[in-house]
């Protein structure tokens, strides 16, 4: 079952003085799959409205995108670190990507449970599981093998086992 809406990337940076964004794309989309694409940016920045992907070519750090009608600088730079939001059927199906675990719980070998995951940094190296309403504040899991044991699709968990200096064990929320 496709999922009604799906994060088609992350806005990483503003591009130059045109308006333009570079995205960081997940669930192993290219580029090439964000041109035409119909997209709302969330949170929205002033007024929920949808925007059109008129241009998308590759950059040194993720796809250098134009959104139709955000034409200055100014506005580019106010979506910085928003996700873009695009109809789950628009895009390519999934081969089982980090975005997939959002509302996982997770529970570390030693420490026990430490949250639920509610967001996933996408970065070049490898993604970062943000793991909040635990007992250690914010956890930041970077999805390697060393850290993430175990993924339960069936359960909704993953078990891991942190890496020293991971959290901070003096600070409990």
């Amino acid at each position: 079952m496709t999922a009604p809406y799906r994060r088609a990337g992350r806005i990483q940076k503003a591009h130059g003085t045109q308006g333009e964004v570079v995205v960081v794309t997940g669930d192993d989309l290219s580029f090439a799959d964000l041109k035409g694409l119909k997209v709302w940016i969330v949170p929205p920045p002033a007024r929920i409205r949808p925007y059109h992907v008129t241009e998308a070519r590759q950059g040194p750090k993720g796809a250098i995108v134009s959104l139709g009608s955000m034409t200055t600088a100014a506005a580019a730079h106010e979506v910085v670190g928003r996700w873009l939001l695009t109809a789950g059927a628009a895009l390519p199906a999934p081969s089982g990507s980090t975005s997939d675990l959002l509302g996982y719980a997770v529970t570390d070998a030693r420490r026990g449970y430490l949250g639920v995951v509610t967001d996933v940094i996408i970065t070049g190296a490898n993604d970062v599981l943000v793991v909040d309403e635990g007992p250690f504040s914010q956890v930041l899991l970077p999805v390697i093998d060393e850290v993430v044991i175990d993924i339960d699709d069936a359960g909704r968990g993953i078990a891991v086992e942190l890496l020293d200096g991971l959290i901070d064990e003096d600070i409990t929320s």
